[in-house]
């Protein structure tokens, strides 16, 4: 009669773990992955017109649905910026890549990271000898070209920068290159590693070091990925997990000296 009852209470164990398991992949299966569609390293098209996803978050992402046990091939679209965080904004189990971890989105989503380490410099042309400052308050006098809706201008916005007086907003980050480069803003705002990768994507090239970095603009965040409110606690952990995972493994070290070095 023990060994019944003992045979019955494993079976309903095995019973609740596999509810369990099956639950949580279903709850990755239902996500709706996106990012932006011009942020290289880590997440761009090669090329207009083919729609194949890129970068270094596209690939980690997709070793941490398949550590999961989602092995069909992951549907990941990349969109305008301000499209992006409308559609995490309004839908539910939406993950968005690289995004900035920081006070003013902190309980606007759930978070899955850190990924990546960010640096945000304010950069002009190395010919302009006629632009010299020593502060982000001297930089007040110039035109900053910066993507509406990103970290970025809420920092300048936040410090006294006004759109039209010395704030200029595009929607896509290379259309500031090209302004930088014809005159018609004296800064714009990038990591490092983000300028290298967009002067290298341009045709013809532009090199890195026609470019000279003047101000430390943001240090202090990270960049997570983010999911949306509604998204269960189970999936955010069950990520969570996979990514401290490849983090312990190596596989996360190889991809950042893939895209990054």
């Amino acid at each position: 009669m023990e060994n019944i009852e003992r045979n019955s209470s494993l079976g309903i164990i095995l019973i609740i773990f596999t509810l369990l398991f099956t639950a949580q992949s279903h709850a990755i299966e239902k996500l709706r992955i996106i990012g932006e569609d011009s942020f290289p390293p880590f997440n761009y098209y090669l090329s207009e017109g083919k729609h194949v996803p890129r970068g270094f978050t596209v690939e980690l992402v997709k070793l941490i649905l398949k550590d999961i046990g989602i092995n069909k091939e992951t549907n990941i679209e990349l969109l305008p910026w301000a499209r992006a965080l409308k559609v995490i904004e309004n839908e539910a189990n939406v993950l968005i890549l690289d995004i900035v971890r920081n006070p003013s989105r902190e309980e606007l989503y759930k978070w899955v990271g850190p990924i990546a380490q960010r640096e945000i410099w304010l950069y002009k042309l190395i010919s302009r000898k006629d632009i010299q400052v020593n502060s982000l308050e001297d930089v007040k006098h110039y035109m900053v070209g910066v993507m509406r809706g990103s970290s970025s201008s809420d920092k300048l916005i936040k410090n006294g920068f006004k759109e039209g007086d010395n704030l200029a907003f595009v929607t896509r980050k290379n259309q500031n290159i090209n302004k930088i480069i014809r005159g018609r803003i004296d800064f714009v705002t990038f990591s490092p590693v983000e300028l290298a990768w967009r002067l290298k994507l341009l045709t013809p090239n532009v090199d890195i070091d026609n470019f000279e970095a003047t101000q430390l603009l943001s240090g202090e965040y990270q960049y997570y990925f983010a999911l949306s409110k509604k998204t269960s606690d189970e999936t955010v952990i069950l990520l969570q997990n996979a990514l401290d995972k490849v983090k312990d493994d190596g596989r996360y070290q190889a991809l950042w000296q893939k895209y990054m070095k």
